[in-house]
């Protein structure tokens, strides 16, 4: 069972730069059924990514442990994919939900969270391709013609990033009207009307948000 002294130790390891602990410990609590992967994400890695960020305003001059403990986090993730596989070939889920698309806008670099929504995507019976920051519009639009998604999720921790992505779904809109536009990250998390403003159908913040997807809601 769960308790405190595990989030506890993978964050004091996590402070330390501890990468072997760090991805120790996070397998260890998967693999010994502790929890489960999306447990994981939600309870131990998004919160520590969270604080993560806050130690980075609070602490400018410190960015390159940021760089660091993130670089941490994104290891445990890709070490937890085959356990994406292994949940979906048990469980027998079908990825015939519909395709995802999952992007940031330029300049926004965090985008650890959007990367483990793509999982719990995938898991949800979604085909998730996970595009990340820094795609120029055009070939984003491309490549959204071309894969023909169902939904585009747009990603944004930084809140001054928050017009860039309004720019980026009306550019969408425009130019592939069929895909529906979706938002998540923390600067959306600030506002509940910010999603509206941008023109986004929904903010997905948790793996419920995604089942409510399934459920025709949008």
């Amino acid at each position: 069972m769960y308790d405190q002294t595990h989030g506890n130790a993978f964050n004091e390891a996590l402070r330390q730069m501890d990468k072997p602990s760090c991805v120790r410990l996070a397998l260890q609590l998967i693999d010994s059924g502790v929890m489960d992967l999306v447990e994981l994400y939600a309870e131990v890695l998004a919160p520590a990514l969270n604080q993560i960020t806050r130690d980075e305003e609070n602490e400018a001059t410190a960015i390159w442990r940021e760089h660091i403990r993130s670089s941490i986090i994104r290891t445990i993730i890709e070490c937890c994919y085959p356990r994406v596989i292994e949940t979906i070939e048990k469980q027998g889920i079908q990825l015939n939900k519909g395709k995802v698309v999952l992007v940031s806008p330029a300049d926004e670099y965090h985008e650890l969270g959007l990367r483990m929504g793509a999982d719990f995507f995938t898991l949800c019976g979604y085909q998730a391709l996970y595009v990340g920051s820094d795609t120029p519009q055009n070939e984003l639009i491309d490549g959204l013609k071309r894969d023909n998604p169902d939904y585009v999720v747009i990603n944004a921790v930084n809140f001054y990033n928050v017009f860039k992505v309004k720019k980026l779904v009306a550019f969408i809109k425009d130019a592939v009207p069929d895909v529906k536009v979706l938002c998540s990250g923390q600067a959306f998390r600030h506002d509940p009307t910010l999603q509206e403003q941008i023109g986004a159908l929904a903010l997905i913040e948790t793996i419920d948000d995604i089942r409510n997807l399934e459920g025709g809601i949008i």
